[in-house]
């Protein structure tokens, strides 16, 4: 099953698959497994749960918080590094499976949570609900461990551990404001309106399916254009979100945008060309977004939850395209997956600003940034998958500790959090 959804991914993946690599008859399989899904699952779970208690015992063997730490992510690293497979099934591919898969996720993440939080001195409970702090610093940790894996650098593994370790406890103490901070249930927020990322583009369509939109036989040609794009853009992304990528057809986009299929032709490639450009076209209005917000900060400390606070607005206005690009980009194809990564790293410049702060002693861990990055990214993911994210706004006080600390110290972080206008101390 690893091998199989390491090779095609989980929507693309057949019992066939499973078997031919496997080595084993078609009725063997069943015999264990009713589905795929339930076969992948276990998988999963298995993955998971030789992970955690080992780390959890590797944690509990150590006589110090900071050894513990270590012992625990070394332990997790060399299970990556073993079967790189298995990190894609783990902190992806599970989020194809549908709600299933996503609650299977959330009830893994919390264990790690559960382990991290404990050992950090925050007394997590099992049933107690996610703690965004944790989520971020989880997060963190898996984005680094993906890299790791994924350029196959095993040689710098120690010096990464050493790394990452000396990363989650910057944090440390975490103060009691930021621990208690809004669990994923957070307070709803506000209505928002979007209309400038795709799944918001233009007005729903109210053509009973005929092709084309009344109005558009006396509109400019161009402007019949601009509009026919606009519609295919926002067809991709809620069809997206709503089926998943992989059940969507080309004919399934002309349907819900009110065009024929040449008009869809006529602005795209194929369907991997429309939702790419979808994702371009969201990801930019983002990034502009919250660079501006960043840059009309007085000073570096203020521009980061200028601009944290900036993007979670901007995607609880966005749900559709949030999820478009949290969730729908990593599974659909590798391109759209390998374009979703680096536009997480579009963000990493404004938390590398933080570096000329400081003296050479006084700078944070060499995986810093890659994992601030990493961790809200992973937050926003969590509430995106859950459909939550008029909610993410709730969480910025956190999410600005999380990105300040390593610079700053927990201490001066936590102030800027909770009055992101103060002047630095």
């Amino acid at each position: 099953m690893i091998e199989a959804v390491g090779e095609k991914g989980y929507l693309a993946m057949t019992v066939a698959d499973v078997i031919a690599v496997a080595g084993v008859s078609r009725k063997a399989f069943y015999e264990h497994f009713p589905n795929k899904q339930d076969c992948f699952l276990t998988a999963f779970d298995t993955v998971i749960t030789s992970g955690l208690v080992e780390a959890a015992n590797a944690y509990r063997r150590t006589g110090s918080l900071h050894n513990g730490v270590v012992a625990a992510i070394t332990v997790l690293f060399e299970h990556a590094a073993m079967n790189p497979l298995a990190v894609r099934l783990v902190m992806i591919e599970v989020s194809a499976v549908g709600p299933e898969g996503i609650a299977r996720r959330e009830q893994h993440m919390s264990a790690y949570e559960e382990i991290l939080g404990n050992s950090l001195g925050l007394s997590v409970k099992k049933q107690a609900e996610p703690k965004p702090i944790l989520r971020t610093l989880v997060g963190g940790l898996n984005e680094v461990l993906y890299g790791l894996v994924q350029s196959r650098r095993r040689a710098e593994q120690k010096a990464v551990v050493t790394e990452i370790a000396a990363w989650v406890m910057s944090y440390h103490p975490i103060p009691p404001a930021i621990a208690a901070g809004a669990a994923i249930d957070g307070v709803i927020s506000a209505v928002r309106v979007g209309g400038r990322a795709p799944g918001t583009l233009s007005p729903p369509s109210t053509s009973s399916g005929r092709r084309g939109l009344r109005g558009e036989r006396t509109s400019s040609h161009s402007y019949v254009i601009h509009n026919q794009r606009e519609r295919i853009l926002d067809a991709v992304a809620i069809l997206s979100a709503a089926k998943g990528y992989a059940a969507v057809t080309v004919r399934d986009i002309a349907d819900q945008a009110a065009v024929s299929l040449d008009a869809f032709y006529a602005h795209f490639l194929d369907k991997e060309d429309a939702f790419l450009v979808a994702y371009e076209v969201g990801h930019h209005k983002s990034l502009a977004v919250v660079e501006r917000a960043f840059s009309e900060a007085p000073d570096w400390r203020r521009g980061v939850p200028a601009a944290i606070n900036a993007l979670f607005d901007f995607l609880a206005c966005e749900p559709t395209f949030a999820h478009l690009a949290l969730v729908d980009a990593l599974l659909a194809t590798p391109r759209t997956a390998e374009r979703a990564r680096k536009g997480v790293g579009t963000y990493e410049h404004m938390i590398t600003q933080g570096l000329e702060e400081l003296s050479p002693s006084e700078q944070p861990p060499g995986v810093t940034a890659a994992a601030i990055t990493g961790g809200i990214f992973e937050l926003c993911s969590a509430y995106a998958m859950q459909q939550r994210t008029a909610t993410l706004p709730a969480t910025a006080a956190v999410a600005t500790y999380f990105a300040l600390a390593p610079f700053i110290g927990p201490k001066e972080a936590a102030r800027l959090a909770e009055n992101p206008d103060a002047a630095p101390r």
